[in-house]
């Protein structure tokens, strides 16, 4: 054996590959696998690895094949984006978990990851996870520095961490020049619980930083006692529109009861359609049933776009009560209410809610048939011919969300349906729904099936998805 370095512990095998050695490294890891049966994971780290080479993906295939015939799971560690274009250049990245382990990490190099906008706050969520003296000596370190960028993520990741012994770094950091900063800070000191801190926060609602009343407001949320939908309550007639929208904010996070009543009166008397829209959307967030009749009767505003948030709202609420109005609504002149309307019927099981949700299919314009056939895929006692119907409709996504509907309401008619698109059909959604469909139920002879459509499939998304379950 060579010089790989790797340890082996509860079944997962981490191999850490040296770019001085990374062709050996790469064989050495098959023979490594060979020896341990024990092994369930492969995590291949390639944190110090900025390119790899042809040999290499040779390497890396064959591992994945031996660990397709051991079902073992492959992971590629810590890859480089020009690693990663390579995979994808030569169609390998489906083959494998590609993730982070920042264990593999020392801490200087995580911290300088704050820098990436992508990865700077999973680094801190992964730092606070892991918090120790280390840590919070670097974080201090850091916020010492001086740096905004830097010194966000060190308080993001103290307050993450619930570090109160510092909760007077964090309450000098809302004295900072930094709008992102002063940010993190009020954001941390509601995470750690600073009531003291409370009425200060208040100061900050009327901000116009970028994002500091938002914050606030969150954190006045988080320390909320009985008193705080009150005194939120007189920002709702703010002159500053976006002053309104953040107490509108702020008590759709306290959500009590006194909060939904100031709530309510205030769409009674606001003018303005932006603040009505935020208005109807948080109203719809409330456990409160007069929620409902409220949204219900914002279906008939003269406002397109507050209808649809008001139809949305009910969407994600159910239908209680109210189907026999939503019903109505299906058909409504503004499609999006239409839309809205029927995505709030979905888990229905009134048969004539269900006959008539298919009767109105061919009245209605695309994007409300596309949520008649999704809802019905949720609905008990749909009959397959309606939707077997439609996977021959000239629109691919109602022919793929068809097909998806008939899998989750009547799986063997959707098997038989899958065989006959996942090689025929134009769009390649509808084969890629067809061909997920047929690795799903597995029936006889389907790898054999799909390793054939392997040589007249052009679609690289659907060859992917194929070598990946069930190799080339």
């Amino acid at each position: 054996m060579g010089d790989l370095k790797y340890e082996i512990k509860n079944g997962i095998l981490k191999a850490h590959i040296n770019p001085e050695n990374d062709l050996a490294d790469i064989q050495e890891v098959l023979k490594v696998v060979e020896s341990h049966s024990e092994v369930v994971l492969i995590g291949i780290d390639m944190y110090k690895c900025s390119y790899i080479q042809s040999r290499f993906l040779a390497g890396l295939v064959a591992v994945k094949k031996l660990a397709m015939v051991r079902k073992i799971t492959i992971e590629l560690l810590n890859i480089s984006d020009q690693i990663a274009q390579v995979l994808q250049s030569t169609n390998l990245q489906k083959l494998f978990v590609i993730r982070d382990d920042y264990s593999s990490y020392p801490l200087d190099a995580l911290c300088e990851k704050f820098y990436d906008t992508e990865k700077a706050g999973i680094v801190s969520e992964y730092l606070s996870a892991n918090y120790d003296d280390d840590i919070k000596n670097k974080l201090i370190e850091i916020i010492n520095g001086g740096n905004p960028i830097l010194v966000e993520y060190a308080l993001l990741t103290m307050g993450r961490a619930q570090d109160y012994d510092n909760i007077e770094i964090y309450r000098k950091a809302l004295e900072a020049s930094e709008a992102s900063v002063k940010a993190a800070a009020i954001l941390v000191l509601g995470w750690v619980g600073d009531t003291h801190s409370k009425d200060k926060l208040y100061s900050y609602l009327t901000s116009k930083e970028i994002n500091v009343p938002e914050s606030a407001a969150a954190s006045i949320a988080l320390l909320s006692d009985d008193t705080d939908s009150e005194k939120l309550a007189k920002y709702l007639r703010d002159e500053d529109t976006r002053i309104r929208i953040v107490a509108i904010y702020a008590l759709s996070l306290i959500n009590d009861e006194k909060a939904f009543e100031y709530l309510a009166e205030a769409l009674k008397y606001e003018k303005e359609e932006q603040v009505r829209i935020q208005l109807a959307k948080k109203i719809a967030l409330f456990r409160d049933k007069r929620a409902g009749t409220i949204l219900l009767e914002l279906l008939d505003d003269g406002s397109i776009p507050l209808r649809e948030a008001a139809a949305s709202g009910l969407s994600r609420r159910g239908t209680g009560e109210f189907t026999d109005k939503l019903l109505e609504k299906v058909c409504d002149n503004d499609n999006w209410v239409g839309f809205f309307a029927a995505k709030s019927l979905a888990g229905i099981e009134d048969e004539n809610v269900i006959k008539k949700l298919e009767s109105f299919y061919d009245k209605v314009e695309q994007n409300v048939k596309l949520a008649i056939v999704e809802v019905l895929g949720k609905c008990q006692g749909v009959d397959a011919a309606f939707l077997l119907s439609k996977i021959n409709d000239e629109n691919e996504d109602i022919r793929k969300e068809a097909l998806n509907s008939l899998n989750l309401r009547h799986g063997p008619v959707a098997l038989t349906a899958a065989m006959k698109l996942y090689n025929t059909d134009s769009s390649w959604l509808v084969r890629y729904k067809a061909v997920n469909i047929i690795l799903e139920q597995k029936p006889v002879g389907y790898d054999t099936l799909l390793r054939a459509r392997l040589k007249d499939e052009t679609n690289k998304y659907i060859l992917e998805h194929i070598i990946g379950e069930i190799g080339e």
